[in-house]
């Protein structure tokens, strides 16, 4: 092997770890973060209407069915925002090591194209109950674009965060 094949080894060997570190970010801090921004809307929209049944109905063991319920949503958010981070993550990955093309809309263009197939699956996937497979029901085209809109909402937010956190691996320059 001579001294520039190494080279183009070694920079090939570069370009497979940053495709994956990026990857593995939007993966792990993909799913935390939408569970976090469910879990703050959940906390902000139900904690006054909570507040008022407690005072109205006086049931302190409906404090831990509520916290109980709280911490499922954001468990079932994880699990649910998984597949779509990976897809979002593979297609930033791709086009910011491989194609160089790494701002922030591409990593929302991946979000939304990850949460569009997530929901075209789960128009024409039905799995069983028994699956551990997370897709949404969707019935007509409106309510795939409704549910589109809110996911896209939740997907920016969490691709805007990924992108800022995997910058130091997608904004390194190539020499030819």
């Amino acid at each position: 092997m001579t001294g520039a094949q190494g080279a183009v080894g070694r920079e090939g060997l570069k370009r497979a770890l940053r495709f994956l570190g990026i990857v593995a970010i939007f993966t792990v801090v993909g799913p935390l973060t939408i569970a976090a921004i469910v879990s703050l809307l959940i906390i902000a929209l139900g904690a006054p209407l909570l507040q008022l049944l407690l005072a109205i109905a006086d049931l302190d063991a409906l404090r831990s069915v509520a916290s109980f319920a709280a911490w499922l949503l954001a468990a079932v958010a994880i699990l649910a925002s998984f597949l779509p981070s990976v897809a979002a993550g593979i297609i930033f990955a791709w086009t910011a090591v491989y194609a160089d093309i790494n701002t922030i809309w591409m990593a929302w263009l991946a979000a939304g194209i990850a949460a569009a197939g997530f929901i075209v699956f789960g128009m024409f996937i039905h799995p069983s109950e028994s699956s551990a497979l997370i897709l949404p029901s969707v019935q007509s085209p409106a309510q795939a674009l409704s549910l589109f809109t809110m996911l896209a909402v939740l997907a920016f937010l969490a691709a805007s965060f990924c992108w800022w956190l995997a910058g130091p691996l997608h904004r390194v320059k190539h020499t030819p």
